[in-house]
């Protein structure tokens, strides 16, 4: 690390210095920038108008600033580099975020010893703070010397800057304990600090962006934060408009004008600022172009190629005057940054050396190599040198070979176990003096590559999905050992495909006594295609030997579950299953089985509870989670979507991401019943199971005519032509409908002292069971402030339909009905305007009492008639005789009822008040 360090210090050093007292000329045009080194405040500014700078960005040397001169420093614009970002010696930097809140993208079009972005010695960081950053393109991260900084580790820089190497110093504090709670799921519960997330371009928490953006607003799909393709005017599109010149290291259309401004010229339709190789800048009177020249070369000194920088320097050289040494430890893409940069080399004057490179399997990247001048010799004696390159497997391109001039010197290879001789018996042709065996030193090189092939009539018998059966014939020597190597193949590759060797550092090997002739290889992967070789070794001779490779498909068997990726509730009547397959009996399905079944809500379960007084006041905000199950497939199944299928969109945003889905176990009762019991049923219109075939090869299914707002619970199986797998089960939950849940009042009557009653139809569809009705009653004693009086309600159970209550006196009345359901908390029926009723009776209730009154006075007659015959005299005493002897004080012995007939009537037919 310390060398590493030396390097990085020498650069930014050189770097700084260099722009030392220098006046800088015009950098800015439209927010395109070039290179800057900011060693100042003043310096720093002059990236306020930058929207993208071409180039790289040096941050650096700042050790006299303080916390409050960043305080309302801030580069908003700034979305993009095309080079790389060195912050280095800033002090009184907290954040990246308080220079650079919007920097979006990285390029890596030049590195600084392979890596981008190098924040290094910031003694007051407290973070990196860069939420806005999505890719780098090329090139690894660097952060080191920050001893007060957190959250760096908390932030997925893989998913930032894939396949490259970070170097990363997280020093860990007492007030240092970073935590995320960006998602329930590790994978991606990433954060720059407590208040930010970190942001996805691909995979389950991608930005669901149109499709020229690459990253977007959260709530506007189309404002994009980068361009996939190319940049014009700020807006993205797919291709440059006429009038314009794209520059290559970006893609962004300029017009001709700010091509010159930046110091570049159109060729070719491109804004370039150096001619490609094989072309020299030609300048005339109003213009510059680019001329082909076919016998002007680069000359260019003796090349070490350790880094990116170093490759990318090498890049415009056809002639080195010197030596070429490449020892590359780790650089993402090595094969093809080498072909890049060394495909126009021609002619070496001294030597080349190729060492210690882990990375490169062939030398096929010098496609124009014609001669080795051997002016100056390696160790005065050779002019190829290649040593420790394990994985080295073929030298120079077979007509480079042919073609090749090497006027001195000869072969040096040793320490390449997988170089067969035959690839330098080839190339020592070219050479005018041929190795020795010190050069060339037997048993150094080829010793881990099957080099030599030995016929031993190799048979492979498959016995079943896990086992087989290697048959050979061996060699009648004692002194040979065999083994027997196999491999699982890649599942791309398909059961055609066989290696061209078989090696000990990527094959299982399996020792075999002498003279036994079958092998038997077990715990092999069902549906899976593998190679096979033998293996000798001479213990005299120190010969190592390899068979013809085999290759053989163990048998299919049971067939692996699927693996559901996402069961997305697309509507209210919708779900859509998407799912992968094992990548081992991926071409041996022909089926799948799908069942769905309605997860039932009785109203027994509904009854437990009280919705009169306990209601969930989030019902009517959705949870995205229960409608959208994402999951990522293990490394044994297919991709799934590395972006966004289609049907993942602001409707599942809150999708819960999941790394696998529930499988049947082979003791679970509940899912061979099911199996064994699929049907087809439904209530009303709606699905209630449903039992699918569904025909392979295909991985998508769109199940409708589910009921809205209801879980159901999916189970997936794949088939082959013998058996199926278990099930994979998922359950989600279909969208709200809207317009639901309302139901209809068919009969309100209110009678003078105030008594409601009403009757009602429930809703014709419900976004799920109905769990209560709330009966509303407004008097209408002031019909202009309706919305601010608070009407009178009555909650009842979801199990009647009417309501005999008691409301305030008034001549009017505002009255509705309000359903409760699982998606909903309050769904109401329109206002219904209802009026004090009258009650009037119909004339055959009259006609019955005019008749009864009529015969009650017919009967009182003719008793009165009766009596008056029986009556002697009409005659009576008004006052009792008796009366004359009792005393005031005491109470009369009649009662004014002696005088008039007792009435009685029946307290039903009373009137209270």
């Amino acid at each position: 690390m310390a060398s590493k360090t030396l390097v990085w210090l020498f650069f930014i050093y050189i770097g700084a210095c260099s722009c030392q007292h220098v006046v800088p000329k015009p950098f800015e045009h439209h927010g395109i920038c070039r290179s800057m080194f900011c060693n100042s405040m003043e310096a720093l500014a002059r990236l306020e108008n930058c929207t993208v700078v071409v180039g790289n960005l040096h941050v650096l040397l700042l050790e006299k600033t303080r916390r409050e001169n960043f305080t309302n420093v801030a580069f908003p614009k700034l979305k993009e580099i095309t080079g790389f970002l060195v912050v280095y010696r800033v002090r009184g930097l907290q954040s990246l975020a308080q220079l650079f809140p919007n920097l979006a993208r990285i390029r890596g079009a030049q590195l600084l010893y392979n890596y981008a972005l190098i924040v290094y010695d910031i003694p007051n960081l407290k973070e990196i703070g860069l939420y806005n950053l999505l890719k780098i393109d090329r090139g690894g991260v660097v952060v080191w010397g920050a001893s007060q900084a957190c959250f760096i580790d908390t932030v997925d820089w893989e998913a930032i800057a894939p396949g490259s190497r970070h170097v990363l110093s997280a020093d860990r504090h007492a007030y240092c304990s970073p935590r995320c709670t960006c998602t329930s799921n590790p994978s991606t519960n990433h954060c720059w600090n407590n208040r930010k997330c970190q942001r996805y371009v691909e995979g389950p928490e991608g930005e669901r962006c149109e499709s020229q953006c690459l990253g977007c607003r959260k709530t506007n799909g189309s404002e994009c934060t980068l361009c996939r393709h190319s940049t014009y005017s700020g807006r993205c599109v797919a291709k440059c408009p006429s009038g314009t010149v794209v520059l290559p290291v970006n893609s962004y259309c300029v017009t001709i004008e700010e091509c010159n401004t930046l110091g570049g010229w159109p060729w070719d339709n491109a804004c370039v600022f150096e001619c490609p190789v094989n072309y020299v800048k030609e300048n005339s009177s109003d213009s510059i172009t680019c001329r082909r020249c076919d016998n002007c070369t680069e000359t260019c000194g003796s090349q070490f190629i350790r880094s990116i920088e170093t490759l990318q320097a090498a890049g415009r050289c056809v002639y080195i005057n010197g030596s070429l040494k490449i020892h590359i430890s780790s650089i993402p893409e090595t094969a093809k940054e080498l072909r890049t940069h060394l495909s126009a080399l021609r002619e070496v004057s001294d030597y080349i050396m190729v060492y210690g490179s882990i990375m490169i399997t062939s030398l096929d990247f010098l496609p124009s190599l014609m001669r080795i001048g051997g002016r100056k010799l390696y160790r005065g004696k050779y002019s190829f040198v290649g040593y420790d390159m394990r994985n080295l497997q073929s030298l120079l391109m077979a007509n480079v070979t042919r073609n090749l001039k090497v006027d001195r010197g000869t072969v040096n290879f040793y320490g390449n176990p997988m170089l067969c001789m035959s690839q330098i018996e080839m190339l020592k042709t070219a050479f005018p003096k041929q190795p020795n065996e010190i050069d060339v030193p037997q048993g150094m090189n080829g010793y881990s590559g099957g080099c030599q092939e030995v016929s031993l009539g190799l048979q492979v018998r498959v016995l079943n999905e896990t086992s087989a059966l290697v048959m050979f014939s061996p060699i009648p020597d004692e002194d040979v050992h065999y083994s027997v190597l196999y491999v699982k193949l890649p599942h791309a590759l398909g059961a055609s495909f066989v290696p061209e060797t078989c090696s000990e550092s990527e094959w299982n090997a399996v020792e075999v006594s002498s003279h036994i002739e079958m092998v038997a290889l077990n715990s092999l992967h069902p549906a899976s295609n593998y190679a096979v070789c033998v293996e000798t070794y001479d213990l005299v001779h120190r010969n190592l030997a390899r068979s013809s490779i085999l290759s053989f498909q163990t048998e299919v068997g049971r067939p692996e579950p699927p693996f559901i990726v996402e069961l997305v509730a697309s509507s209210p009547e919708t779900i859509v299953v998407r799912w992968v397959d094992h990548k081992d009996y991926q071409s041996h399905i022909v089926h799948y089985e799908l069942d769905v079944n309605l997860i039932e809500i009785y109203s027994k379960d509904i009854a437990m509870r009280d919705h009169c007084k306990y209601t969930n006041a989030d019902d009517d905000e959705l949870d995205y989670s229960r409608h959208a199950v994402v999951s990522r497939p293990p490394s044994n199944y297919n991709k799934g979507c590395e972006s966004t299928c289609g049907v993942l969109s602001s409707v599942t945003e809150g999708a819960l991401v999941e790394e696998r889905f529930e499988v049947c176990s082979g003791h679970d009762f509940e899912c061979d019943f099911e199996i064994n019991h699929r049907s087809n049923s439904s209530y009303g219109r709606y699905v209630k199971s449903l039992a699918l075939n569904i025909q392979g090869p295909r991985n998508d299914f769109q199940v409708g005519g589910l009921a809205p707002f209801r879980d159901y619970k999916f189970k997936l199986r794949a088939c082959t032509e013998g058996s199926c797998s278990r099930s994979t089960r998922g359950v989600v939950r279909t969208l709200r409908k809207d317009g639901a849940d309302i139901p209809s009042i068919t009969f309100a009557e209110i009678n003078l002292t105030g008594s409601v009653t009403v009757q009602w139809e429930p809703p014709p569809e419900s976004n799920g069971p109905i769990l209560a009705y709330r009966v509303e009653v407004l008097p209408k004693v002031i019909l202009n402030d309706i919305n601010n009086v608070l009407p009178q309600a009555w909650c009842v159970p979801s199990n009647n339909t009417s309501v005999n209550v008691k409301s305030e006196l008034a001549t009017k009345y505002l009255i509705r009905v309000c359903a409760s359901t699982l998606g909903s908390s309050k769904a109401c029926s329109a206002w219904r305007n209802t009026y004090v009723s009258l009650r009037t009776y119909p004339m055959w209730w009259w006609s019955g009492i005019i008749v009864g009154i009529l015969l009650y006075a017919a009967s009182s007659a003719m008793g009165w008639f009766c009596g008056e015959r029986r009556r002697p005299t009409d005659s009576y005493p008004l006052i009792d005789i008796r009366q004359s002897a009792r005393s005031e004080s005491e109470p009369p012995s009649f009662m004014m009822t002696d005088f008039a007939p007792l009435y009685s009537l029946p307290l039903r037919d009373t009137q209270l008040e």
